[in-house]
Protein backbone atom coordinates (compact mmCIF):
# COMPACT_ATOMS: atom_id res chain seq x y z
CA UNK A 1 0.00 0.00 0.00
CA UNK A 2 1.20 3.45 -1.27
CA UNK A 3 1.39 5.64 1.93
CA UNK A 4 -1.03 8.72 1.63
CA UNK A 5 0.20 12.10 1.61
CA UNK A 6 -1.27 15.31 3.52
CA UNK A 7 -2.57 16.61 -0.10
CA UNK A 8 -3.85 12.85 -0.92
CA UNK A 9 -6.82 12.57 1.00
CA UNK A 10 -8.53 16.03 0.09
CA UNK A 11 -7.70 15.24 -3.52
CA UNK A 12 -9.79 12.13 -3.26
CA UNK A 13 -12.53 13.98 -1.82
CA UNK A 14 -12.55 16.64 -4.49
CA UNK A 15 -12.80 13.67 -7.46
CA UNK A 16 -15.65 11.94 -5.95
CA UNK A 17 -17.27 15.51 -5.31
CA UNK A 18 -16.45 15.98 -9.39
CA UNK A 19 -17.65 12.71 -9.83
CA UNK A 20 -20.98 12.87 -8.47
CA UNK A 21 -21.83 16.45 -9.99
CA UNK A 22 -21.44 14.86 -13.31
CA UNK A 23 -23.98 14.14 -15.67
CA UNK A 24 -24.78 10.31 -15.33
CA UNK A 25 -23.54 8.30 -18.80
CA UNK A 26 -27.10 7.97 -19.45
CA UNK A 27 -28.37 11.09 -19.46
CA UNK A 28 -28.77 12.97 -22.55
CA UNK A 29 -28.26 16.23 -22.78
CA UNK A 30 -31.20 18.77 -25.02
CA UNK A 31 -29.64 19.71 -27.90
CA UNK A 32 -31.62 22.19 -30.46
CA UNK A 33 -29.68 21.53 -34.33
CA UNK A 34 -32.04 24.16 -35.76
CA UNK A 35 -35.96 25.42 -36.67
CA UNK A 36 -37.82 25.08 -39.78
CA UNK A 37 -40.49 27.38 -40.82
CA UNK A 38 -43.24 24.38 -42.05
CA UNK A 39 -45.59 27.38 -43.30
CA UNK A 40 -46.18 30.86 -43.19
CA UNK A 41 -49.13 33.45 -44.13
CA UNK A 42 -52.55 34.97 -43.58
CA UNK A 43 -54.05 32.84 -40.43
CA UNK A 44 -57.51 32.57 -38.85
CA UNK A 45 -57.37 31.92 -35.24
CA UNK A 46 -59.73 30.95 -32.47
CA UNK A 47 -59.43 33.59 -29.30
CA UNK A 48 -59.65 30.84 -26.37
CA UNK A 49 -58.31 33.66 -23.97
CA UNK A 50 -57.08 36.83 -23.13
CA UNK A 51 -53.98 37.66 -20.49
CA UNK A 52 -52.08 40.12 -19.95
CA UNK A 53 -48.76 41.15 -21.44
CA UNK A 54 -46.66 43.90 -21.00
CA UNK A 55 -44.26 43.20 -23.13
CA UNK A 56 -46.84 43.53 -26.20
CA UNK A 57 -48.17 46.86 -27.38
CA UNK A 58 -52.10 46.35 -26.90
CA UNK A 59 -50.60 45.29 -23.20
CA UNK A 60 -52.46 42.21 -24.03
CA UNK A 61 -51.73 38.86 -25.59
CA UNK A 62 -54.59 35.82 -26.40
CA UNK A 63 -54.25 32.16 -26.33
CA UNK A 64 -55.24 30.73 -30.09
CA UNK A 65 -57.17 27.66 -30.91
CA UNK A 66 -57.95 25.96 -34.41
CA UNK A 67 -55.48 27.89 -36.20
CA UNK A 68 -55.98 27.32 -39.58
CA UNK A 69 -53.73 28.84 -42.94
CA UNK A 70 -55.32 31.17 -45.04
CA UNK A 71 -53.19 32.25 -47.66
CA UNK A 72 -49.31 31.36 -48.29
CA UNK A 73 -48.17 34.24 -48.73
CA UNK A 74 -45.39 37.10 -47.05
CA UNK A 75 -47.16 40.37 -48.62
CA UNK A 76 -49.88 41.23 -46.06
CA UNK A 77 -52.96 42.88 -46.03
CA UNK A 78 -53.47 46.29 -43.80
CA UNK A 79 -56.33 44.98 -42.08
CA UNK A 80 -57.29 45.33 -38.43
CA UNK A 81 -58.27 41.33 -37.64
CA UNK A 82 -56.15 39.97 -39.46
CA UNK A 83 -53.44 37.69 -38.26
CA UNK A 84 -49.93 36.73 -39.85
CA UNK A 85 -47.42 34.62 -38.45
CA UNK A 86 -45.75 30.81 -39.40
CA UNK A 87 -45.82 27.54 -38.40
CA UNK A 88 -42.44 25.92 -37.15
CA UNK A 89 -40.56 22.46 -35.84
CA UNK A 90 -37.84 22.65 -33.28
CA UNK A 91 -35.14 19.72 -34.37
CA UNK A 92 -32.55 18.38 -32.21
CA UNK A 93 -32.57 15.53 -29.47
CA UNK A 94 -34.20 14.32 -26.97
CA UNK A 95 -37.59 13.90 -29.12
CA UNK A 96 -40.63 15.41 -26.70
CA UNK A 97 -38.30 17.36 -24.80
CA UNK A 98 -39.30 20.46 -23.37
CA UNK A 99 -38.10 24.08 -23.86
CA UNK A 100 -38.58 27.40 -23.89
CA UNK A 101 -37.57 29.55 -26.98
CA UNK A 102 -37.49 33.51 -27.66
CA UNK A 103 -39.67 34.83 -29.89
CA UNK A 104 -39.12 38.40 -31.33
CA UNK A 105 -41.41 40.73 -33.51
CA UNK A 106 -39.40 43.50 -34.95
CA UNK A 107 -42.25 45.91 -36.31
CA UNK A 108 -41.66 48.62 -38.98
CA UNK A 109 -39.15 51.49 -38.62
CA UNK A 110 -42.07 53.78 -36.83
CA UNK A 111 -42.90 51.61 -34.31
CA UNK A 112 -46.46 50.74 -33.33
CA UNK A 113 -47.80 53.30 -31.02
CA UNK A 114 -50.34 52.83 -28.53
CA UNK A 115 -52.81 55.87 -28.14
CA UNK A 116 -53.63 54.75 -24.77
CA UNK A 117 -50.37 54.63 -22.91
CA UNK A 118 -48.13 56.38 -25.48
CA UNK A 119 -45.41 54.07 -25.70
CA UNK A 120 -44.01 53.48 -28.99
CA UNK A 121 -43.04 49.44 -29.39
CA UNK A 122 -40.19 48.88 -31.85
CA UNK A 123 -39.61 45.44 -31.12
CA UNK A 124 -41.42 42.60 -28.67
CA UNK A 125 -40.15 39.63 -27.37
CA UNK A 126 -41.41 36.88 -25.45
CA UNK A 127 -40.64 33.38 -24.24
CA UNK A 128 -42.66 30.58 -26.02
CA UNK A 129 -43.15 27.09 -24.47
CA UNK A 130 -42.72 23.95 -26.78
CA UNK A 131 -40.85 20.96 -27.54
CA UNK A 132 -38.36 19.14 -29.66
CA UNK A 133 -40.10 17.70 -32.32
CA UNK A 134 -43.07 19.64 -32.13
CA UNK A 135 -44.75 22.47 -34.38
CA UNK A 136 -45.89 25.48 -33.34
CA UNK A 137 -47.59 28.48 -34.74
CA UNK A 138 -46.60 31.79 -34.03
CA UNK A 139 -47.84 35.13 -34.83
CA UNK A 140 -49.18 38.56 -34.70
CA UNK A 141 -52.75 39.51 -34.71
CA UNK A 142 -54.03 43.75 -35.92
CA UNK A 143 -56.45 43.90 -33.20
CA UNK A 144 -56.73 48.07 -33.09
CA UNK A 145 -56.00 50.53 -36.16
CA UNK A 146 -52.98 51.70 -34.57
CA UNK A 147 -51.32 48.38 -34.54
CA UNK A 148 -51.60 48.02 -38.54
CA UNK A 149 -48.61 49.88 -39.83
CA UNK A 150 -47.25 49.14 -43.08
CA UNK A 151 -43.49 48.16 -43.74
CA UNK A 152 -41.35 45.16 -42.47
CA UNK A 153 -42.39 42.71 -39.89
CA UNK A 154 -40.31 40.13 -38.95
CA UNK A 155 -40.64 37.46 -36.71
CA UNK A 156 -37.62 35.50 -35.30
CA UNK A 157 -37.13 32.25 -33.19
CA UNK A 158 -34.19 32.07 -30.69
CA UNK A 159 -32.39 30.03 -28.56
CA UNK A 160 -29.73 30.27 -26.36
CA UNK A 161 -28.11 32.97 -28.05
CA UNK A 162 -28.70 32.06 -31.24
CA UNK A 163 -31.15 33.17 -34.16
CA UNK A 164 -33.11 30.00 -35.05
CA UNK A 165 -35.63 31.16 -37.89
CA UNK A 166 -36.51 34.36 -39.04
CA UNK A 167 -39.53 35.28 -41.63
CA UNK A 168 -40.37 38.80 -43.18
CA UNK A 169 -44.11 39.94 -44.41
CA UNK A 170 -44.51 43.36 -45.72
CA UNK A 171 -47.68 44.28 -44.81
CA UNK A 172 -49.15 46.75 -47.52
CA UNK A 173 -52.23 48.69 -48.26
CA UNK A 174 -52.09 48.06 -52.11
CA UNK A 175 -52.78 44.05 -52.52
CA UNK A 176 -52.41 42.50 -55.78
CA UNK A 177 -55.29 39.49 -55.91
CA UNK A 178 -52.74 38.10 -58.03
CA UNK A 179 -50.29 36.97 -55.08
Amino acid sequence: MTPMTGSGPRLLALSLLLFALMPAAGARAQQVERVEIVEWGIYRTDNIGTYANPDSPSGTSYLAANIRLQQTTTVIPALVGLTLGFRYEVVGRPPGEKLTLKYVIRFPLQGLTNPDSAKTFFIMETGSLTFVGGIKFEGYTFEHDWEVETGPWTLEIWHGGRKLAEKTFMVTRLVSSAQ
